[in-house]
């Protein structure tokens, strides 16, 4: 305790021209400070809901299925936070939600969860986690890497990897048990998107893949999710990517990826780093997009790395975790205040997220270590001479003997001793209209981007004109026999070889249904019928058209009857490899490992095809 209390006053006294209270008066400009007498008070949970009187009241209309729900206030805390200086950005100029949302109320009790390595379960990532997250409100799990984040968010959810083992109890509504299809969303940190579409149709044929129920009743659905995550201005604007020279940024790209989940009107939205790779103005306009959406009685639980003072600003409440241990679970004030009582003061001129995290970083060890005996031209570096580890005990303990603790556990009690209304899985979209919209949608995609089937038309076509122009003017000779088969042998061998061409072009499909498939919005047999079918009129082209050249070029026996058995003996060829490339890129999804497994295939596959024609 000794070696505790003298590296918290070391900081303190380090930081002190800066950032103690006792000596300068509180300014407005520093908007997270609490009001006087306030200090030691707990947090306040005056917007907790009780089932009782904050319940959603859900009413079905006649005549649709919207839902009016009557959700909790803003946090009060969350106004004494915004009514600095520095309050709140304004909303984005867009139509009004006026759709409510009945979100939930959720709690993780003792959470821990362990990696299985490759003989036993390791430590634990995230060590006896304790919070909760209500409707309408913005609860973020925030830390350093490798802090257990992720790990955290996805043990909530339910979204554990199978080599995850988790401990302890999650409640929903009071009820322990799982998230169900339907109930929630979850947006990965890096979702792959489909380039060749506009925002609107990424979202519609989504909502065919998910939602059942006739087309028609699903525009109105897309049109709320674009709404609500402001994008009324990019919706006709084609996604973009690598191949493309214009498309969106970041920030709306990642905002598409959110909406893609709230065409299922979720209840409880996970987001694991929504400001992932985004600039300062991009991530602000994300968490004041996500705060309107909160606004609607959604419950969002998301990770954070690091924010700016202006979204720090916006969060309701805070987990903060290192090494998997939770230091600090409460209201954004609150964590500020502990900081303080700890003491770790955050300076007036530096964003509370990055203090945190300077705090708690044990990369930061390294820095002290390098600049421990150097002093640059303004002085030394006193101020980030702070043992990250002592920081870290300092931190811990001083939350779980403190009021605020005490009240966390005081709420999460109040949550779970009386259940509130089960969350019910919502219907599925049938696999045949799955099917059939991953048909149309690949159709689609191959008819507007060239590397799918036009780059491979052309190479076809040069190819066989190559191969037509060698074996040309063969006669009509018995002798002509085995020319003609070595001809038809060439021809059918290379160009079943030249369809390793599409790899790349199916692993970007395989990207986007590994995406899709773990949100159960799709399945491995519909993506690969979807992805066969669609392919077939690509391939019947690209036989007739490869066909006809080389048909006419060697001076095959002249009869329709004859060309059109050529002609489908050759599209089968296509559709069967076809096939095989598909089962190959999905099983291995790595360019280098599926092109030698076909290159592999086809060599000792061409006996076969001689044995054919």
């Amino acid at each position: 305790m000794e070696e505790i209390q003298s590296q918290s006053d070391n900081y303190r006294s380090s930081s002190s021209s800066a950032s103690s209270p006792a000596s300068r008066v509180p300014s407005s400009n520093f908007f997270y400070l609490r009001k006087p007498g306030s200090l030691r008070q707990p947090i306040s949970f005056e917007d907790s809901p009780e089932w009782e009187d904050t319940d959603a009241d859900v009413r079905v209309e006649e005549g649709g299925d919207s839902i009016n729900a009557a959700t909790t206030p803003v946090s009060p805390s969350l106004s004494k936070l915004n009514s600095g200086s520095l309050p709140s950005p304004p909303m984005p100029e867009a139509a009004a939600v006026t759709r409510k949302t009945a979100g939930a109320s959720v709690v993780w009790k003792d959470l821990a969860v362990t990696i299985k390595g490759k003989r036993k379960y390791s430590d634990k990532v995230v060590k006896s986690s304790n919070g909760y997250a209500l409707p309408g409100t913005m609860t973020v799990i925030m830390g350093p890497a490798k802090s257990g984040k992720s790990t955290l968010l996805r043990a909530i959810a339910g979204r554990l990897h199978p080599s995850a083992k988790m401990y302890g109890e999650v409640f929903i509504n009071g009820v322990k048990t799982r998230l169900l299809y339907g109930s929630y969303g979850f947006v990965d940190r890096e979702t792959t998107l489909i380039g060749s579409l506009t925002v609107r149709e990424y979202l519609y044929y989504s909502a065919l893949l998910q939602l059942p129920g006739f087309f028609c009743q699903k525009k109105s659905v897309v049109e709320e999710a674009i709404q609500a995550m402001s994008l009324g201005d990019y919706a006709n604007k084609l996604i973009g990517g690598h191949c493309y020279m214009k498309g969106l940024a970041r920030g709306e790209r990642r905002r598409v990826s959110i909406a893609r989940e709230l065409v299922m009107r979720p209840r409880i939205l996970f987001i694991d780093e929504p400001l992932y790779h985004l600039d300062s103005v991009s991530a602000l306009l994300m968490m004041v997009t996500l705060k309107k959406l909160a606004s609607t009685g959604c419950t969002l639980i998301f990770t954070i790395y690091q924010s700016s003072t202006e979204v720090f600003g916006l969060f309701d409440r805070i987990c903060l975790l290192s090494n998997g241990n939770t230091l600090f679970f409460g209201e954004t004030l609150a964590c500020l205040q502990h900081f303080s009582n700890a003491g770790f003061p955050c300076p007036i001129m530096q964003s509370p997220s990055d203090h945190f995290l300077r705090a708690i970083n044990t990369d930061f060890d390294r820095i002290i270590a390098m600049c421990k005996n150097w002093q640059d031209d303004n002085g030394d570096f006193s101020s980030v001479n702070m043992d990250t580890a002592v920081a870290i005990r300092t931190l811990e303990a001083t939350y779980k003997s403190s009021a605020d603790a005490a009240a966390v556990e005081t709420m999460m009690l109040r949550l779970t001793e009386k259940e509130g209304p089960l969350l019910k899985s919502k219907g599925k979209a049938s696999n045949a209209t799955r099917i059939a919209v991953l048909t149309w949608r690949s159709l689609l995609i191959m008819s507007r981007e060239w590397k799918y089937y036009w780059l491979r038309l052309i190479l076809y076509m040069i190819l066989t004109l190559c191969i037509g122009t060698v074996f040309s003017g063969l006669g009509h000779s018995l002798s002509s026999v085995v020319k003609r088969v070595a001809a038809i042998f060439v021809f059918v061998s290379f160009t079943s070889l030249l369809s390793i061409a599409g790899v790349p072009a199916l692993l970007k499909e395989v990207k986007i249904y590994a995406s899709e498939e773990s949100n159960q919005h799709s399945g491995a047999l519909v993506f690969l019928f979807g992805q066969l079918l669609s392919s077939i009129p690509f391939l019947f082209l690209i036989s007739i058209s490869s066909s006809l050249v080389f048909y006419f070029l060697i001076g095959l026996r002249d009869g329709f009857s004859l060309l059109m058995y050529f002609v489908l003996n050759f599209f089968m060829c296509l559709f069967v490899n076809e096939g095989l490339l598909l089962a190959v890129t999905s099983l291995w999804q790595n360019i280098f490992w599926s092109i030698l497994t076909l290159v592999t295939i086809h060599f000792h596959s061409l006996p076969f095809y001689l044995s054919i024609h």
